[in-house]
């Protein structure tokens, strides 16, 4: 399978979904695309083609009892973590299967 679009941006999602059946369904997807760094936020590392599919598969579910958010981090965004670090997805560590 080939992916278009070789440039990939860091995302974090974040969900407020009430219903235990559709957290879970949202929950599956996400872990598919990044990591977990809170209960409810995953960070993921997204080119074009897996972010429009990551979409597309969220928007199928049709949650009804809460919402989930896509955020770009961007080059001015200046992220500093404090106390434990969480992992994070470096290209050398990542892959596709």
């Amino acid at each position: 399978m080939r992916y278009r679009g070789k440039r990939f941006n860091e995302y974090v999602v974040v969900y407020d979904i009430s219903d235990n059946r559709e957290r879970l369904k949202v929950d599956r997807i996400l872990k598919n695309y990044g990591f977990r760094v809170q209960k409810s936020v995953f960070e993921c590392k997204l080119n074009e083609f897996l972010k429009k599919k990551l979409i597309a598969e969220l928007q199928a579910l049709n949650v009804k009892t809460g919402f989930i958010k896509i955020y770009l981090l961007t080059d001015i965004v200046d992220a500093k973590t404090l106390g434990r670090p969480s992992p994070s997805i470096d290209d050398k560590d990542a892959f596709i299967v």
